[in-house]
């Protein structure tokens, strides 16, 4: 039989458009889905067991950060292992291409200040055969991986591109701005999915990113080549953890977008329950904005908030300055120093009160969790960062700062748990202007791992809570996702579709706790997840994980746009 040839058998067929569940079997031919039907007989190609189980469309992850590590861990691990089938990279406005060599290293800077990743392995591990955005996905189609890799064009290595060191400085030329159309139409005509741009971000320095020297002109020409690319779409990230910035970021792009027939998406959208009143404003904005004539989509995230708190090169703490500087010190030699340092830890303690924004949630000291594995610290582990600093008598910059030297760095902080609103998580589900998946699987490594974010909504909110039914819940990881990104022939278990595949029951299947992993090419770890219990992924036709491990397959394609498939 051939590669990609396959018969599940015995399993409840969940075909990722909402309609009802049924008893089928699906046989699998070169790739594609052949037959779906009950009782088909075997014609000598592998079996999969799915009796008990339920067969569903592979998960797809909107909002990932693969970019880089996809060069050094072809596996993309732990996505297989939860059923997941296909990411979505170059999000943000952050990718791999276009990129002189000149630009390099500033690209990687940025990339991985923001999205917190080893820069050493950016420089060593990645090939970097490439410039121009159809080299990158040449480069791409000659590296196998085990999923299915879908990019956006992304705007700020655009910006690098065209204008150099003036990118970071001003808005564009008349003539800056043709060249940056012809490129994105270039990219988009070669496969891209659509246009990835951010109003929020911030670099090491402090300076705002290219994408946020852009004007309205500039938005309105890139704009205008996305619209005539049918079926691509345009990803932004407004300044939602600056909520005041929030709805004047939202009115712009929809405005922009509304006059253009343009399908958006914006992220992410947090259903936390501490953020009740941000989640009501943002939510009746967009409602009314689609109203007007928008097609603005909400991409949320489905799991309780928590990070783990690191010290090097962290975007977490940049928006309290001395402690931005700390750690973008390099080795733990120089930032003890650093904390030792009264007119430092002096100014520490006036950026801490100062502070009007910063990821880290310093304003709610209780939210900050201690953790050492130092047994002298033993009995603190679990607190926060408050009740160390009332019990020292000591200001909360202190507190910190002494902590770090009481375990010579060997240390993180925990935020605590941010529980779910769950009611409006299924009222999200099953909103049609909403796409599930804002995981950022892939990016901030040593903080959480967003990979099994379709695990836990699965389990949670059909399993556990009964608030979603389980076509409902599928269709919103699965078609309903591959419908707004234009991801064609996927996202559905119908005949002629990709069989990308994900065999699980409900009550064998759990997210698993983070691990921590030292696989990194240059030495370093990053948090992976245990194995979630599924029966087995399917990527094209070929198992990625079958018997509760990886197959070692590496079927993925790198994906092309709708227009261009």
């Amino acid at each position: 039989m051939a590669s990609g040839d396959l018969l599940v058998r015995g399993g409840t067929v969940v075909d990722g458009t909402g309609a009802p569940s049924f008893e089928a079997d699906v046989r699998v031919r070169s790739g594609r889905i052949a037959e779906v039907g009950p009782g088909l007989r075997p014609d000598g190609e592998p079996e999969i067991d799915a009796g008990g189980a339920l067969v569903t469309p592979g998960f797809i992850e909107p909002h990932t950060h693969y970019d880089g590590s996809l060069w050094w861990d072809p596996h993309i691990d732990p996505m297989p292992s939860h059923g997941t089938t296909s990411v979505v990279l170059a999000n943000c406005g952050l990718g791999l291409a276009p990129l002189r060599e000149a630009d390099r290293n500033q690209l990687i800077e940025l990339m991985c200040f923001i999205e917190d990743l080893p820069t050493d392995a950016f420089e060593t591990a990645i090939p970097w055969t490439w410039e121009t955005w159809p080299e990158y996905q040449a480069a791409n189609d000659q590296h196998p991986t085990a999923l299915n890799v879908a990019a956006f064009f992304p705007h700020q290595t655009l910006r690098m591109w065209v204008m150099g060191a003036d990118a970071w400085e001003r808005a564009a030329t008349e003539a800056e701005r043709a060249e940056m159309a012809q490129l994105l139409n270039e990219g988009l005509a070669a496969g891209a999915f659509g246009l990835s741009t951010s109003l929020m971000d911030l670099d090491r320095h402090n300076r705002l990113v290219p994408s946020r020297m852009a004007d309205d002109q500039e938005w309105g020409d890139l704009l205008d080549v996305v619209a005539a690319h049918p079926g691509t779409t345009f990803q932004f990230v407004p300044r939602a953890f600056e909520f005041e910035h929030f709805p004047g970021d939202m009115e712009r792009m929809a405005a922009l977008c509304r006059n253009r027939g343009i399908r958006a998406n914006w992220g992410g959208f947090f259903a936390q329950e501490n953020r009740a009143k941000e989640r009501k404003i943002s939510l009746d904005l967009v409602e009314r904005l689609n109203a007007e004539g928008s097609e603005i989509a909400t991409l949320y995230s489905v799991r309780p908030g928590y990070v783990n708190l690191h010290f090097e090169r962290s975007i977490m703490w940049s928006g309290v300055e001395a402690w931005h500087e700390l750690c973008n010190v390099d080795g733990d030699e120089a930032k003890m120093a650093m904390l030792r340092d009264e007119a430092w830890r002096a100014r520490a303690r006036e950026d801490w009160d100062a502070c009007t924004y910063t990821l880290a949630p310093i304003n709610r000291p209780h939210m900050i969790l201690l953790a050492s594995d130092e047994p002298r610290n033993a009995e603190w582990t679990g607190r926060s960062i408050a009740d160390l600093a009332e019990a020292r008598g000591v200001h909360l910059s202190d507190a910190v700062a002494d902590w770090l030297l009481d375990n010579n760095m060997g240390t993180h902080l925990k935020t605590q748990p941010q529980p779910v609103d769950n009611e409006t998580l299924a009222e999200m589900a099953r909103s049609p202007m909403t796409v599930n998946g804002a995981s950022d699987a892939g990016a901030h490594i040593q903080m959480f791992v967003g990979a099994g974010d379709a695990t836990y909504f699965l389990t949670s909110m059909v399993r556990d809570l009964g608030l979603l039914t389980t076509e409902e819940a599928v269709h919103s990881v699965t078609g309903k996702q591959a419908a707004f990104f234009g991801i064609q022939d996927r996202g559905v278990v119908t005949e002629g579709a990709a069989a990308d595949l994900a065999v699980f029951a409900l009550d064998e299947i759990d997210l698993g706790d983070e691990v921590r992993v030292d696989d990194l090419p240059t030495g370093s770890w990053r948090y992976s997840r245990k194995p979630a219990g599924y029966r087995a992924t399917v990527v094209n036709g070929v198992p990625t994980w079958a018997d509760d491990r990886s197959t070692g397959a590496l079927p993925g394609e790198f994906l092309r746009n709708a227009a261009v498939s």
